[in-house]
Formats: C-alpha cells, sequence, structure tokens
C-alpha cells in the first residue's frame, strides 16, 4: 500500500494512505490533500494510483512541482521519491512500486483503420440500453511513460513502429482486447488472448512486446 510522509520544513505532519485513482494536492479546501501555505497553488500538483503505480503531475502551478530536486511535469514514482511543493515535502514510499524502465520501445496509440474488421472480431455487443463506463490506457513503460489515454473510440488500435499488435473494442459498457494483424505478442494479464478477444476488467495488464501498459475503468 502506497503512502505520503508529509513534511513542512523538515517537521513530519502527516501520513496520507494513497488511494486508487486521482489525489488532487494543493492548498484550498476540497484537494485530497491539503497543504495550507501560500508557497502552494490553489490545486497545484495530482497522484495518480493503479495497482502498485503512482504517477505525481504538476497542474500548472505557479511555483512548480520537484521531485528530487528536479522539476518536473509528469513523473512515475518509486519508492523513496521525494515530492517537493513549496515548503512541504512529500515522501513516496511503496516498496511494492514497480520501477520504469526506460530501456522499453516506445509504446504508442495509432489510428483506426479497419475498425469493422476489428470490432467484427469481438464478441457479440451489449444492449443498447447500457451506459458506458469512461475507459483509460494508462501506460507503465516506455516513452510515453506516464501517459493516460481515453478511450472514446469503438475501436482503439495499440501498437508501436507502425504495426497494429491489437485492438480495444467498446461495446456498450464493455471493453474487450482482441488482437491484431501484425502477428506481434499481445498478452493480457502474462497469457496470449485468443482469437475472438478477452473482456477487460479494471487494473487489467496488457502487454505489446517488451511494453506494457493498465487498463482504468471507473
Amino acid at each position: 500500500m502506497a503512502k505520503l510522509t508529509i513534511k513542512f520544513n523538515d517537521v513530519v505532519i502527516d501520513q496520507i494512505v494513497l488511494k486508487q485513482g486521482d489525489m488532487n494536492i494543493g492548498r484550498r479546501p476540497g484537494n485530497d490533500i491539503i497543504l495550507d501555505n501560500m508557497a502552494v497553488s490553489g490545486t497545484h500538483a495530482s497522484i495518480f494510483t493503479i495497482g502498485e503505480d503512482s504517477f505525481v503531475q504538476d497542474l500548472n502551478s505557479t511555483n512548480g512541482t520537484l521531485v528530487n530536486d528536479k522539476r518536473i511535469s509528469k513523473h512515475h514514482l518509486a519508492d523513496g521519491d521525494v515530492v517537493t511543493i513549496g515548503n512541504h515535502s512529500l515522501t513516496y514510499i511503496n516498496e511494492k512500486a514497480v520501477k520504469a524502465a526506460p530501456d522499453l520501445a516506445k509504446t504508442v496509440i495509432l489510428s483506426a483503420p479497419k475498425q469493422e474488421d476489428l470490432a467484427a472480431a469481438a464478441k457479440p455487443a451489449a444492449k443498447a440500453s447500457d451506459t458506458p463506463k469512461q475507459a483509460s490506457i494508462f501506460i507503465l513503460s516506455g516513452a510515453n511513460n506516464g501517459k493516460r489515454i481515453d478511450i472514446t473510440q469503438a475501436v482503439t488500435n495499440l501498437g508501436r513502429g507502425g504495426k497494429r499488435a491489437g485492438a480495444i473494442s467498446r461495446n456498450g459498457h464493455r471493453y474487450i482486447l482482441v488482437p491484431g494483424d501484425d502477428g506481434e505478442k499481445l498478452l493480457l494479464n502474462g497469457v496470449k488472448i485468443g482469437r475472438n478477444g478477452e473482456d477487460l476488467k479494471n487494473g487489467d495488464m496488457i502487454e505489446i512486446g517488451d511494453a506494457r501498459m493498465q487498463f482504468y475503468l471507473k
């Protein structure tokens, strides 16, 4: 379970357990983590946690957000990282945190050619009366590490280097991972998916070659 130890002028003032999803940090009431100091913007930064991975992102704050004394816009947190916001320091504690591997190949979301073919390969659509939930992909390794991509199209292709390794088909409230046509290895939670695809659940891990991403459903 990930935690933040919060210090003000080197004095520990609180310890916060990070919940799954977004937590905003700022000076104003209503933030999940309130830092009452004029050096902190009203809504200064956010921490997004999914599984054992946490990411901190600056929200265009006035004074910026630092991790280990370096200014960042977005950062994949590792155990022991120190986030500095104004006169506050927030130490990230999570021995199970997965370290990013910078040498992994870039993972990209491609355009969606042949959408009809991919949709046909998926399982039957849900009832029209179902209300879709919002789904996202959170990239956990590679050049796009820390990027979150919302799934809004009927078919979202997954791949890299111009190749389509698979796709996520949205049918009502269901999101289905189906294989692509380039022969690249596509795994769901460590298992190769079948020809007809597999329903995705919140927290599922998708691997394309040596790159990985996590499915988030809210």
